[in-house]
């Protein structure tokens, strides 16, 4: 539904009165605005901002309330866009005159080159996050009106360290100091992490409203420590946190500290269900994993998925979804992320058939007939998978790092997703 008329007629009551605009939800009892929030997850103004995003297709608030500097010290307006700047003592938020420049353009419905990420993403018909964020925050800022926001500082992301335990196929080495050990190991060329930011110091604790923290894994991050420490110190255990972990370490000194905090909300980080995260998320124990979200469970209820979409998961994700739909409240939000355009990008998969044959049992799955979000994303691939064209040299260097990679952890391809080591065939008979 993508008007505010169509969504309360559907959920309205026999008792409740007309309300023939978003704009008269105010005026409706207490009782009744609880119960559109609360069980039908109606964000106020919602349909408003839909509609603004669809007349403004560049606006996006995160670069009006977020602070994002990534792995190799890199300013950008997020995670998705491309870094504007290198950071440095002298950068001021309010007042750098590319950040300006950005907000300006977005006012005014000129798109900006970084944010080709999103804006690619809505012209094939997906959701993007720019559209996600800005409903978000708006809300948080009570606001349904994007000419009227100005910039405010309350949302930090800083990727401060690469330290993590796992050396996942699709990430890099800035962001896992195992990959890097490994990619030192191949004499493989690769861009260090470099960020000397440090998250406990950087924020602002009088006028910080949430922190994004990632990594490497977060639970074994020194830093990610410190920060919780002197939140807690200053008396800000209300900080909106949102953790996103691999969900294979859950120590007590880390559990003990969140517990202390009043807004979390873990998101996982999997690939693929048992074998399968195992292979691409190396060398993750799925057991550990299962046992770490009911752990997770005890902090809070609010727990999403992130999926890296790869040429390696984009016949898996089916059994994944039915795992997490059934061991996680809602169900879940899952949050499909497509790979970047490279060697392992999901629609250069060559066989067509089974690529949208497992897609279209996604269909059958609660998240997609209850997360419209996730909905959108699953059609998406549909349609992304049936345009692209296959690009076997594309296909050749993939399989040409990943054997690489297999050689390297006495491992193979073939015994944990031997659908695509039959893709081989297909590269020899499109040559």
């Amino acid at each position: 539904m993508n008007d505010w008329q169509s969504f309360y007629n559907t959920i309205r009551a026999d008792s409740w009165p007309d309300c023939p605009s978003e704009e008269q939800f105010y005026l409706l009892p207490d009782n009744i605005k609880d119960e559109c929030v609360g069980k039908f997850g109606y964000v106020p103004g919602s349909f408003l901002i839909d509609q603004q995003l669809l007349d403004n297709k560049a606006f996006c608030i995160l670069p009006f309330v977020q602070m994002y500097i990534n792995e190799t010290n890199q300013i950008a307006l997020c995670c998705y866009s491309d870094s504007l700047k290198e950071n440095n003592s002298s950068f001021d938020f309010y007042k750098d005159a590319d950040f300006e420049k950005v907000r300006s353009a977005m006012k005014s419905g000129e798109r900006v080159k970084s944010c080709n990420y999103c804006y690619s993403m809505e012209d094939s018909g997906g959701v993007s996050s720019r559209m996600r964020y800005t409903k978000m925050w708006l809300s948080k800022l009570g606001s349904t009106d994007i000419n009227n926001v100005e910039p405010k500082l309350k949302y930090y992301d800083i990727r401060n360290d690469n330290l993590c335990n796992l050396a996942c196929r699709t990430c890099r080495p800035a962001s896992s100091t195992q990959l890097e050990k490994e990619y030192k190991k191949l004499h493989w060329k690769f861009k260090p992490n470099s960020n000397q930011t440090k998250l406990s110091e950087i924020v602002d604790y009088d006028t910080v409203e949430q922190v994004y923290i990632a990594g490497g894994e977060p639970t074994i991050m020194p830093e990610f420590t410190k920060f919780l420490e002197t939140a807690i110190s200053k008396g800000r255990t209300d900080i909106a946190l949102t953790i996103i972990t691999n969900t294979t370490n859950v120590n007590k000194n880390i559990l003990a500290l969140l517990k202390r905090f009043k807004n979390i909300s873990f998101t996982l980080s999997l690939d693929g269900y048992g074998s399968v995260n195992k292979y691409i998320r190396w060398p993750a124990d799925w057991e550990t994993i299962t046992k770490n979200i009911e752990t997770l469970k005890t902090i809070t209820e609010d727990i999403s998925v992130n999926v890296t979409v790869s040429l390696y998961n984009i016949t898996r994700l089916y059994e994944l979804v039915v795992f997490l739909d059934d061991v996680l409240p809602h169900p879940p939000t899952i949050l499909l992320n497509q790979s970047s355009k490279g060697v392992y990008w999901p629609f250069n998969f060559p066989n067509k058939e089974l690529a949208i044959e497992r897609l279209e049992q996604l269909k059958q799955t609660k998240s997609y007939c209850t997360e419209s979000y996730f909905a959108n994303k699953v059609d998406y691939f549909i349609n992304m998978i049936k345009q692209t064209e296959f690009d076997k040299h594309q296909l050749t260097a993939f399989f040409d790092y990943n054997d690489t990679l297999d050689h390297s952890r006495g491992v193979k391809l073939a015994d944990y997703i031997p659908e695509l080591e039959q893709c081989r065939e297909l590269i020899t008979k499109q040559i």
